[in-house]
């Protein structure tokens, strides 16, 4: 959605591209609370790097579960489909 609103610096906003913006915001604090209410109910949460779903008590950090190698390999895929 936020591709739709053009930058600030662009000038005075219309009255869609404000309403698109605050849809936009809408959206994004509503994904964000149910996102929470599902790990309160599982105590899951993905890792917003790498997509893995982990088992977490708190959402300050993630339990060490190789998202660097993941996301190294999920690149080496992507470029060996590409080619």
């Amino acid at each position: 959605m936020e591709s739709r609103i053009p930058p600030i610096h662009a000038g005075p906003r219309t009255d869609d591209e404000r309403m698109w913006a605050e849809k936009a915001a809408a959206l994004r604090t509503e994904a964000d609370q149910a996102e929470e209410r599902e790990w309160q109910q599982t105590g899951r949460i993905p890792c917003a790097d790498c997509g893995t779903v982990v088992r977490t008590s708190t959402l300050e950090s993630l339990p060490d579960h190789r998202c660097t190698q993941r996301q190294h390999a999920r690149r080496q895929h992507e470029g060996a489909n590409r080619r």
